[in-house]
């Protein structure tokens, strides 16, 4: 019994709205929100950290919830595909405030951050939990659920090097001297991508493969997922990979520029960590899942590349042959974790399903998204509160204490060390295996075979 192939139109369309524009905003936020906050805005490093731990609080509550929420979705659009139409431009709006610079004074400065971050929090997880949701909702066909991940982290891998390598630069041409303004512009006009690319995205994609469930209260639902086997080591590998990953982006500004006084270099490191990291999507994941077979086993090799790279970079420290090259090796592999956890979600998806009969996309998703938005608080608190308790002076280029050196170093270099060894630790207890996979199978060839 033959099934319509999944169209190509629907393979890129997701890869624009989950990967351009959307991850563009996402990554000028994570490498440079801190330092404009801290520099620019004004903004004191400590304050920075209680921000992101508050709205990682937060996140808590309502990531789990917009899961469930996403999963009940009723329209004549579908569960997941109506969230791609109003959102985008919402968040736009809120993400070009948040850039702003108004002259409120510091506890203003302090209330406008919080207010706009905790925003910005909550809209992209209207967005990023039903966008994880939808590759489950689309096809079954785990090959064709390869594509999409492998599509949308192709599209997110280069627009993430245009962010992190270009966006001093072009906050610098549409700024000038007004770095606010440069910002606001920037971050605007990957706002404009995103709202127009999740329109495309809700034109060309269907959900054929959605289940409704028997309604359960919303505590309940959450309750139950938790008891799935081996969720909670998943759990830890999303947050470790996300921390070590955002850690990696939003030190590196500060790296650069205070542990080397070579604010020149900014621009050319921030490539080549995104630009190497590209191939870790190119080329690391397919080999390595060509290689290895099992997500948990590519996995957890990469990750010991990654450790190896971050190492080699404290021993000899001040080396830029060293740390160009093994930022470049390390950024790699890191950002392979991108795809294998996308993959590890889709999987967990499967094991709910042939354990309970229940369709949780939305809820894996979130799960998934909160890591991630936990990941991200986690790496800006590391960072803001080593600037704070370490005497981190704004715009002081060579003038840093060593305290402050030290620290910058160990976020960036050792914290992504500690990450690696949680999630080689953590991928031991993933629960599926190759008997689970052809359960999977199975279940969906009947779910078939009863449609026809």
């Amino acid at each position: 019994m033959k099934r319509e192939k999944l169209k190509l139109s629907t393979i890129l369309s997701y890869a624009l709205a989950t990967g351009s524009g959307y991850q563009i905003m996402g990554s000028l936020v994570g490498a440079y929100l801190m330092i404009f906050l801290t520099d620019t805005f004004g903004v004191p490093a400590g304050a920075v950290g209680v921000i992101t731990v508050v709205a990682s609080i937060w996140d808590a509550i309502n990531d789990p919830m917009m899961g469930t929420i996403a999963d009940r979705t009723k329209s004549r659009w579908g569960k997941y595909r109506p969230y791609f139409l109003f959102i985008p431009a919402i968040l736009t709006v809120v993400v070009v405030l948040l850039f702003a610079s108004p002259n409120i004074g510091t506890h203003g400065k302090i209330i406008w951050t919080a207010v706009f971050y905790i925003l910005y929090g909550m809209l992209r997880t209207a967005i990023e939990i039903p966008s994880g949701a939808l590759i489950n909702a689309v096809t079954d066909e785990p090959s064709e659920r390869s594509k999409m991940i492998n599509a949308y982290t192709m599209v997110m891998g280069i627009c993430t090097t245009i962010a992190t390598s270009f966006g001093l630069a072009l906050v610098s041409l549409f700024g000038g001297d007004n770095t606010a303004k440069g910002y606001m512009i920037v971050v605007g006009l990957a706002g404009v991508i995103m709202t127009i690319t999740c329109w495309m995205c809700f034109a060309t994609t269907k959900e054929t493969c959605v289940q409704h469930n028997e309604q359960k209260p919303l505590l309940e639902e959450i309750k139950n997922l938790f008891h799935v086997k081996g969720l909670l080591s998943v759990i830890a590998v999303w947050l470790a990979a996300y921390t070590a990953y955002n850690i990696m982006m939003s030190s590196s500004v500060y790296y650069i520029m205070y542990c080397l006084c070579r604010p020149d270099l900014i621009s050319v490191y921030m490539l080549d960590v995104s630009l190497v990291g590209l191939l870790g999507i190119v080329i690391i994941v397919p080999l390595f899942m060509r290689l290895f077979h099992k997500t948990q086993k590519a996995f957890a090799i990469s990750q010991v590349a990654v450790i190896i790279c971050d190492i080699l970079i404290v021993i000899f420290h001040g080396n830029m042959a060293v740390l160009f090259i093994c930022s470049g090796v390390a950024s790699m592999f890191a950002t392979a974790s991108m795809p294998f956890s996308a993959m590890m979600m889709t999987e967990m998806t499967d094991l709910v399903l042939i354990d309970s009969g229940r369709v949780v996309n939305g809820t894996m998703a979130a799960l998934k998204g909160f890591s991630n938005k936990a990941g991200i608080a986690i790496s800006s608190a590391i960072v803001s509160f080593t600037l704070a308790a370490t005497g981190y002076i704004a715009n002081a280029i060579g003038q840093e204490p060593q305290a402050v050196i030290t620290g910058i170093t160990v976020a960036r270099f050792v914290v992504p060390v500690i990450c690696g060894i949680v999630i080689i630790l953590a991928l031991v207890k993933y629960p599926i295996t190759d008997e689970i996979r052809q359960k999977v199978r199975a279940v969906y060839e009947k779910q078939h075979t009863e449609n026809k």
